[in-house]
């Protein structure tokens, strides 16, 4: 599968912005750890359609767990119609946009469909870095793609890789989602 090195990829974390809402004095990558642990539970309920979504497309399920840990804390901020309590454009556990290009939503917000939808959308952002940016790393070209999840590949700062999460909301989406995807994946979320 794509990324099987998660745990050799470097992170900063959690960015100031998140970490202020979880005051504790841990660092960026504690506090994304913190997070995910305590999304675990929920997350549990997911855990076989994201392994099943992961090895159809061959992306790492720990990604995809990360994802939905950040997006929609395993499901927990999400509205009883399955859209994002903060974000009302988005829809599911992925929190898909219903306004962007793939604003055709698959199944139910907590559905395999869905995850796969989701899934789709990230390795699609991937081979796209991947086609924009050849130089860069495999890591990098992830954390770029990642971004573009968030925040749409127009506004991926291409011209500064060592600040792509600079556009981004909590200005660690990248960071925050690989350092949860190293958690998750030390909690059996691989193929």
């Amino acid at each position: 599968s794509e990324y099987r090195n998660l745990s050799q990829m470097t992170t900063t974390g959690a960015s100031k912005i998140t970490k202020e809402k979880n005051k504790n004095g841990m660092t960026g990558v504690e506090v994304s750890k913190m997070l995910a642990q305590q999304d675990l539970e929920l997350m549990s309920k997911y855990k076989k359609d994201i392994k099943s979504v992961g090895k159809a497309l061959r992306l790492h399920p720990a990604l995809i767990a990360a994802i939905i840990s950040k997006q929609s804390r395993a499901g927990g901020t999400l509205d009883c119609k399955g859209y994002g309590k903060l974000d009302s454009v988005c829809f599911g556990l992925m929190q898909v946009c219903v306004h962007g290009p793939q604003s055709w939503l698959k199944g139910t917000a907590f559905s395999r469909e869905h995850i796969d939808q989701g899934s789709t959308c990230l390795i699609h952002l991937i081979k796209d870095m991947k086609n924009r940016k050849p130089d860069w790393s495999e890591e990098m070209q992830l954390k770029g793609a990642l971004v573009g999840y968030m925040t749409g590949l127009e506004r991926v700062p291409l011209d500064q890789p060592d600040h792509l999460d600079s556009e981004t909301r909590t200005k660690d989406f990248s960071n925050d989602i690989i350092a949860r995807a190293q958690f998750f994946e030390q909690k059996g979320y691989k193929l």
